[in-house]
Order: C-alpha cells, then sequence, then structure tokens
C-alpha cells in the first residue's frame, strides 16, 4: 500500500537522485495524484495541482514519467482523500460546539463587564487614618467657611446631643465657589477633624443613558454610608446630577430625572441620629434643581470664595513647605501680586517654580524662578520655537507699546506690570496689568479704563502704519471689548443711555427674548456701541497726542523685548521730554 508523500520530501528525494518513477493521474476536481517510486522499491503518494508538472526536473535526474497510474494506487489515494475529509468533518463536529460555547462566554463575560461598569463606584470611601488625615491646618485661609462647618463638626462628632435638645443639624451643605478654591480638601478636612469615613463621589458616576442606572448608583452609595455611620458623603460637581429636571420623556432626560428623584429621597431617608453629612460641590448653584434646596435638603450654603490677601500669603507658606526657597523670595510680595487666583493657582505656582529650579540645575528656588513661573500662570508659556518676521516683530511691538501707553495715561486703569513681544501662549506679546489691593467692586471708571486699553493696540496700529495696514493681531482685544461692554449694560447697568432711563439688569437670554420689543434691543445695542465709540476715540486720542511715546516704546520693547511697568513708563517720559 503507498503510503502518503508530501511536496517538500519528494522535492528532496528527486534533487538526491533516489525517485526513478512517477506515474501521474488526474482527478475529476483537478488534482494530480502522482505515485512516487523511490530507488529501494517503496511506493508513495503525492497530492499536487495540476498546473505543478516539473518535467524538466524529473527529465534531468532520470525520472520515468508515465500517466498511467494503476487502479489499486488511484483507490488508495481516494481512500485517503475520503479519510482526510472524514477526519477533518469530525473535527469540526467537535470543535464547532466549542467554538460556539467559546464565543458565548467570551459575550457573557462582556456583558457582565458592562453590566459591572453600568453599576459603577458607589463612591471612593477614604476610611479614618491618621497617617493620612487632613485637618483644618491643613487648609490655610477659608476662616469664614471653616466657622460655618463648625456646628456640622460637632454634629459628627457626637450625634446624639443635639437629639437630647431637639436640635436638627443640617443633612446637606452645599460648597459654593468657583473651580480651585479648595471645597473637596474642606470636606475632607472637616471629616478629619471630626475622625469619621469620608465617601468620595463625582457627580458624573451617576450619570448613564440608561434609565435606572444611576437612581441604582446612589441607593448603593447610602446603603454603604448607613453601614459606616457617622460619614461624610461627598459628591462633587453635583450640578452634573442634580441639574434641574425637565419634562422630557427622552432616554436621558427619564434617567436624569429618576437618579434626581433618587438622590431626594435618599436624603430624605437619612435620620438625624444615623450621622451622615451630605455635602455637595458646585460652581454653578443656579443649574441646581429647586428640590435639592429646600429646607432638610441642602439647606446650608457655604461659600468659599477666591482667597484674600491674608489668605493667599498663608496658602503660599502652605505649599512652600518643602520647598528650599532662596533669599530672594517674597511670598508676601507675591501674594500682593496673585489677586484672583484660587489656592490650586497659587499651588500650581509654586510647583512650576520648583520645576524650573530643578530643571535648571539650582538647589534652591530663586526669584527668578518664581517671576517665570507666575507670567506662564498668568499669561502663558513661551514659545520659544516661533520665529517672526521683522515686520511681524515691529507690529507686535507697536501694538503691545498701544495696549501699554494707554493703560499708563487712563488715571482709573490698573497699574501696568509688564509689556513684552515674546510669543506666550496664543498671544504674540502681551501687556499685563495687576490691582495694586484687594477689590471687589468696579467702578464706572475702571471698566471704561479697561475698554480704552482693549483698543489700544488696533489704535496704535493705525496711528503708526495707517487704518489700511492695521492687522488681526487685535481679535482677542475686540473680542474682549465686546463682551464687556455688553455685560457693562446688560447686567450691571453701567450703559450709556441718552434717554436718560433707569438702569436695568439683562441676562442675554432676556435680551434676545422675542416678546422684548425691538425699541428696547436697539436701546440696549447704542448703548452698548457708544460705550465702545467712547474708549475707542479715548484710546486715539492718548495714541495720537504722544505718538513719540509710542514709537520710542516700540523701538525699545524691540530692542529689549521685555519691559516692566517703571521701566515703560520713563521710556515713554524720556520720549516725550521737550528737547533742551
Amino acid at each position: 500500500m503507498p503510503t502518503p508523500m508530501s511536496f517538500s520530501a519528494y522535492t528532496a528525494a528527486l534533487e538526491h537522485g533516489d525517485v526513478v518513477k512517477v506515474a501521474i493521474g488526474i482527478s475529476a476536481e483537478d488534482y494530480q495524484h502522482v505515485l512516487v517510486t523511490m530507488r529501494d522499491g517503496s511506493r508513495h503518494l503525492l497530492r499536487a495541482p495540476v498546473e505543478w508538472l516539473p518535467k524538466d526536473a524529473m527529465l534531468a535526474h532520470g525520472v520515468e514519467i508515465s500517466f498511467d497510474i494503476p487502479r489499486e494506487a488511484l483507490e488508495a489515494a481516494n481512500a485517503q482523500q475520503a479519510s482526510a475529509g472524514s477526519v477533518l468533518v469530525a473535527g469540526m463536529q467537535i470543535l464547532a460546539p466549542l467554538l460556539l460555547a467559546l464565543l458565548l462566554g467570551t459575550m457573557l463575560f462582556m456583558a457582565l463587564g458592562h453590566m459591572r461598569r453600568m453599576r459603577g463606584s458607589a463612591g471612593r470611601l477614604y476610611e479614618p487614618d491618621a497617617s493620612r488625615r487632613v485637618s483644618f491646618q491643613d487648609v490655610a485661609g477659608q476662616d469664614a467657611a471653616k466657622a460655618e462647618l463648625g456646628d456640622v463638626l460637632a454634629y459628627l462628632r457626637d450625634p446624639h446631643r443635639f437629639d437630647a435638645v431637639g436640635a436638627k443639624p443640617s443633612r446637606g451643605v452645599l460648597l459654593l465657589g468657583p473651580p480651585g478654591t479648595g471645597k473637596t480638601l474642606l470636606a475632607r478636612a472637616l471629616a478629619g477633624e471630626a475622625g469619621v469615613a469620608f465617601f468620595h463621589a463625582s457627580g458624573s458616576d451617576f450619570v448613564e443613558m440608561f434609565v435606572g442606572v444611576g437612581a441604582s448608583r446612589v441607593r448603593r452609595l447610602f446603603e454603604r454610608a448607613r453601614k459606616h455611620a457617622p460619614c461624610i458623603v461627598f459628591i462633587d460637581e453635583i450640578d452634573t446630577v442634580g441639574a434641574a429636571r425637565t419634562s422630557s420623556a427622552a432616554g436621558g432626560d427619564r434617567e436624569h430625572n429618576q437618579t434626581i428623584t433618587q438622590l431626594l429621597t435618599a436624603m430624605d431617608g437619612i435620620e438625624s441620629s444615623t450621622g451622615v453629612v451630605v455635602i455637595g460641590a458646585t460652581n454653578f448653584a443656579e443649574a441646581l434643581d429647586p428640590a435639592l434646596l429646600r429646607p432638610g435638603r441642602f439647606d446650608r450654603h457655604v461659600t468659599v470664595g477666591l482667597p484674600t490677601l491674608a489668605e493667599r500669603a498663608a496658602i503660599l507658606r502652605v505649599h512652600a513647605r518643602g520647598k528650599p526657597l532662596a533669599a530672594d523670595v517674597d511670598l508676601d510680595g507675591l501674594a500682593q501680586r496673585s489677586g484672583g487666583m484660587s489656592g490650586a493657582d497659587l499651588e500650581s505656582l509654586l510647583n512650576s517654580a520648583a520645576v524650573l529650579a530643578a530643571r535648571n540645575g539650582r538647589k534652591e528656588i530663586t526669584r527668578h524662578d518664581i517671576e517665570a513661573a507666575f507670567d506662564t500662570v498668568l499669561i502663558g508659556a513661551e514659545r520659544d520655537g516661533l520665529r517672526l518676521s521683522e515686520h511681524d516683530k515691529r507690529v507686535t511691538a507697536v501694538h503691545e507699546a498701544g495696549h501699554a501707553l494707554v493703560a499708563l495715561r487712563m488715571p482709573a486703569s490698573d497699574p501696568l506690570h509688564k509689556v513684552t513681544v515674546l510669543p506666550r501662549g496664543q498671544a504674540l506679546g502681551v501687556a499685563v496689568m495687576q490691582p495694586d489691593g484687594e477689590r471687589v467692586l468696579e467702578t464706572r471708571a475702571r471698566l471704561k479704563a479697561r475698554l480704552a486699553y482693549g483698543y489700544g493696540g488696533r489704535v496704535a496700529e493705525e496711528v503708526i502704519f495707517g487704518r489700511e495696514v492695521a492687522s488681526t493681531g487685535a481679535q482677542g482685544d475686540l473680542v474682549m471689548v465686546t463682551d464687556l461692554a455688553r455685560r457693562m449694560v446688560l447686567e450691571w447697568g453701567l450703559g450709556e443711555d441718552e434717554s436718560g432711563s433707569a438702569p436695568l439688569s439683562w441676562s442675554r437670554r432676556q435680551a434676545a427674548d422675542p416678546t422684548v420689543s425691538r425699541d428696547a434691543q436697539l436701546r440696549l445695542e447704542r448703548s452698548v456701541q457708544r460705550l465702545a465709540d467712547e474708549a475707542y476715540a479715548r484710546a486715539t486720542e492718548i495714541l495720537t497726542r504722544e505718538r513719540a511715546g509710542l514709537f520710542a516704546l516700540a523701538e525699545a520693547l524691540l530692542e529689549r523685548e521685555t519691559l516692566t511697568g517703571d521701566e515703560a513708563r520713563a521710556v515713554v517720559d524720556r520720549a516725550l521730554q521737550p528737547a533742551a
């Protein structure tokens, strides 16, 4: 009985001269059965495509070729093929159920994983731990907010003391304030002071497109909280899950409505003796559902605002711990100049300064590092790779000189801190003004000075190069001027209305409401335009009158690239002095 032979084995045998005879038979399926007779008398069967017929190689090795394959050899070949086919079929019959089971198992595993993800986290739990404890001492500033949380702290330490006198402390506290002011840190510090567990969740953890998923997450969070009472449940960005409900029947709206309803129910189910306090944090309180704010829910509102001068100094000292500062670093002076910065901004500033010092191989953080980091936070990082043409450099210098000169000549303007033509962030140059002290309210005069400052760059280009050569560099300035003028008119009632009408405050939605008369809308638009026209005229008057100072300041910027406010003032004053 001939034995099967592979094509590679046949080729090797042919090369060695072991093949003496081949008999080729062609089947109906266009393949060849080749009976190979070896020199030792053994016979083998080879199956190959019809197009394969290496006659030349076989003749070169003296192989006898015939096309008359014996019948018994052909039957043996067919039997081998049938056997192989039956083995393949049997293998498929065995493998098919296994593959199907594997596919179903994979799909089930993925479905379970998706369900687990849909169930989501029920809030991250922070157990009381003395080694990682955060206290009020770690929260620099925010003394008023800490004081307002005093009764909540007392309640968490001893809930039964309140029950004894029939007092019902706040079960929900809403921390209100802009980003980076320390709302999360304050909540963790409250838990640390009380020595209770702290559950941290984000509003987005409860948001899903499938109805019922968010509500189940809320239920599981409060179930865990009751088991760990007394504790704090902190929901960051609560406006994500607590936004006002709608009457829409869409799937996403139904899911949101169910989630917030479950949150309301869970808060109502907290008994005063359980010791569970829910704290929410948001910088968008007006978006919250009114039902969340009624008594018994988030009825205690604590404002966590931007730090004052003293608080900024304290925050800087906290974040300076462990950082070697050079003798020339003045944290109090930095606090004076960093008005409007949040605690997170101040932390980032000192960290950036430390990174700069390490990058330059210094063992201490110097005043230069602080200044460079301050400029990066305030106006963006330098763009060293940007190369401007000489024309663009000159236009940029004139533009920034115009801003600086208007700021210097407007009595109500904030002091000029620095002007530079080094590209930073998205700007090719920048003139920076900084308040000279703490400020809560703005005046009409200061806002008008800011409008004139905004036009200073465009007007300077027109004064030096002509109106037709003015560039697109004023785009950001014009956006700022337009927005500020609209806010002065619509929100603050500080417009210039010739009719003598009493000032009103309009939201942008109200101003665009179709029920508002066209005459009223035109009056608002004219008031906005009047503010802009006045600011443009004021900038034009200053820069035309002091054209020599403008030109000198632009030349100084081209030469030195960066000037302080005092240096810029000195350049302008020298240029305007009468010749001796």
